[in-house]
């Protein structure tokens, strides 16, 4: 079996770090029994990736409407709208 040793970036101590379950992106959290801190060592990225913009954009000109697009693609509307401004500018019109 290959330990892990991870330190706790407060304490920086090795010896008490235990896991301690997942946070919300799936990346492993570790708890400091010596600081009773938790921390996770190595996260994952919640970035949009380019496929899933490129599937939101596709999805828009083909005139799904966005809570649609929302369901379909198991995004938030709020990442919709931000794809939308970051890919698009001129298309939404805020004034």
């Amino acid at each position: 079996m290959v330990a892990d040793l991870t330190t706790c970036p407060y304490c920086h101590q090795a010896e008490p770090v235990i896991r301690f379950g997942t946070n919300q992106s799936g990346s492993g959290r570790c708890r400091c029994k010596d600081c009773n801190k938790t921390f996770t060592p190595k996260p994952n990225s919640r970035k949009t990736t380019p496929e899933k913009e490129q599937q939101i954009e596709r999805a828009l000109q083909e005139r799904l409407s966005i809570e649609g697009t929302a369901r379909l693609l198991k995004v938030a509307k709020k990442t919709i709208y931000k794809t939308l401004k970051k890919n698009s500018p001129a298309r939404l019109n805020t004034g």
